[in-house]
């Protein structure tokens, strides 16, 4: 019994010893210069998550947020010796909506709180294509092209083109049937080594939808649909987050670059629509 005794009391003696060493530690830890300026100067660097806007099945997407991680930032600057702001580690904080994830709603636009925007180019023919992507490499900005099935069929070397330049190809189609998706998402994947992950809409079209969350393809009804004279129609209703609709005709040639720098003129940032939609 006495031996039994002893145990537990040389137990209690440890685990009592391993909680005061313990907090002596976290109380040395709190009270190191590093950890105060991490405490003090960490939260003035993060960022609020935005969430996404639903309005019935159209979406904008939200944004990401980060939040300062303590015990990384101050293991890194512990190494380093001294508090060194470029080594604060963050957690990123996504949407509880994530766009990219969400194959319910239509994405219209992206965020509005950034001032980016995007391109999409609906290209049914071959005619014009390779004066587009030339405006496009001139003025240093990419867009997703929107290549109709029968170019993956019949001008796969214009599909490779249009990837080679720093643009993505993603599928042109009326339905988005599993077997379409499924085909062309393979010829892609050989080509460019990339996936299928949007289908792109000009009107609301409840059965296409169906078919693009059965193969997993996000949709996308672009705020700005430019049929014709596009310049104008940009000038008019340009905003933070647009998704602009093109089709690949002469007046898109003639028009395109003045497009351009009138969004660039206006602040504005292009950039791919999957970086759109992932912010």
């Amino acid at each position: 019994m006495k031996k039994i005794v002893n145990i537990v009391i040389t137990t209690i003696m440890i685990f009592g010893s391993f909680i005061y060493t313990n907090n002596v530690v976290r109380k040395s830890r709190d009270n190191d210069p590093i950890m105060i300026n991490i405490k003090n100067e960490g939260p003035l660097y993060e960022q609020k998550v935005i969430e996404a806007v639903i309005e019935d099945d159209l979406l904008i997407p939200g944004i990401s947020g980060y939040k300062i991680n303590i015990d990384s930032s101050y293991s890194k600057m512990k190494q380093n010796g001294k508090y060194d702001k470029s080594l604060l580690v963050f957690d990123e904080i996504t949407p509880k909506v994530v766009a990219e994830e969400n194959y319910d709603n239509y994405i219209i636009s992206g965020n509005k709180d950034n001032y980016n925007v995007s391109l999409v180019f609906i290209i049914k023919d071959i005619n014009n294509v390779e004066q587009i992507v030339k405006i496009l490499n001139e003025r240093g900005v990419n867009g997703t092209f929107f290549v109709d099935k029968s170019l993956f069929d019949d001008a796969i070397d214009l599909v490779k083109f249009i990837a080679n330049s720093g643009n993505d190809v993603e599928l042109l189609s009326n339905t988005y049937s599993i077997y379409e998706v499924n085909k062309y998402n393979s010829i892609l994947r050989l080509t460019t080594k990339d996936k299928l992950s949007y289908c792109i809409f000009d009107s609301k079209n409840e059965e296409k939808k169906k078919s693009c969350k059965e193969s997993k393809l996000v949709s996308i009804l672009p705020n700005i649909i430019t049929n014709t004279y596009i310049y104008g129609i940009v000038r008019n209703d340009l905003s933070n987050g647009s998704i602009i609709s093109i089709n690949n005709n002469l007046t898109t040639v003639r028009e395109l670059k003045s497009t351009i720098n009138y969004i660039t003129q206006k602040g504005k940032k292009i950039i791919l629509l999957k970086n759109l939609i992932k912010e």
